[in-house]
């Protein structure tokens, strides 16, 4: 990490890197006493005598002494707890909040490019888990939080790129989503879906079995009957799309959609399933 433009590399053994990391996160706030010593020592009893926290703040002061002679960064010793404080710091994890908080106050304006624009950037802000390597409660809790958000925006991003019939944008996206949650069951019903409409059979098949794959042997269920219906249609060719004939020429007119062939009765096809059942 970084504090103006200086590198923080000399961390000492123990609790001072995870105690300055929880101190950032919850950076401008009183943190207690009791709750910094539960999420460091989670095994251990509390103890107002107990001098380990107090060990671990004078290692993360003296970590910090380098970086810090114009004060950036400050850990206030207050009377229930600790409170870091700092300027001149940039963090990812704020940068990607606040870009959702915009997506989202875009929505509710009724602004989709604003909010598509928004979500694209907390996309490329999420690079993976939070402080990955990292262990301890309170690190899983805040990654499980930051990766539900980036699942959310990945979500709207596909719906954005289904609605244009952007086929290298919605696989792009739905890898995204799998390498962050690998079970979501309704990214592989999109992605026959959307192989099905091109005739790529192979790649209807290869998605149904590693669908199958994954809930069978990581979680020990079954796909819906959504799943295995879109599986069926598709290598049925059911779902291939065709080009509207005009009724002149028996051409495409230029920039027409393509649609699903159909039969009788059934069920149009579309870009995402149905919920799950």
């Amino acid at each position: 990490m970084y504090l103006a433009g200086e590198p923080v590399v000399s961390w000492s053994a123990g609790k001072a890197r995870s105690l300055f990391q929880y101190l950032l996160v919850n950076r401008g706030r009183v943190v207690r006493r009791e709750k910094l010593f539960e999420t460091l020592w989670p095994a251990a009893a509390w103890s107002s005598a107990a001098s380990s926290l107090r060990v671990a703040v004078h290692a993360v002061r003296r970590a910090l002494e380098p970086a810090t002679s114009g004060r950036p960064v400050e850990i206030g010793n207050l009377a229930h707890g600790y409170r870091l404080t700092a300027t001149d710091l940039w963090l990812d994890v704020d940068e990607f909040d606040s870009a959702l908080r915009e997506a989202h106050a875009a929505e509710a304006r009724g602004s989709r490019a604003r909010a598509v624009a928004w979500y694209r950037r907390a996309a490329r802000l999420y690079t993976g888990d939070f402080l990955a390597g990292e262990t301890g409660d309170w690190v899983v809790e805040q990654r499980e939080y930051y990766r539900a958000l980036a699942l959310h925006a990945l979500a709207s991003l596909r719906a954005d790129a289904l609605r244009r019939d952007d086929h290298a944008e919605v696989v792009g996206l739905c890898r995204r989503i799998l390498d962050i949650d690998p079970y979501q069951e309704e990214t592989y019903q999109t992605l026959m879906v959307l192989h099905a409409r091109r005739g790529e059979l192979g790649q209807v098949r290869n998605w149904h079995r590693m669908c199958v794959r994954r809930l069978r042997d990581d979680l020990d269920v079954r796909p819906t009957e959504t799943t295995r219906r879109i599986f069926a249609r598709g290598v049925r060719g059911e779902l291939r799309a065709s080009a509207p004939a005009t009724a002149r020429t028996g051409r495409a007119r230029p920039g027409t959609a393509p649609r699903p062939r159909s039969r009788p009765g059934a069920r149009p096809a579309s870009w995402t399933a149905g919920p799950r059942r």
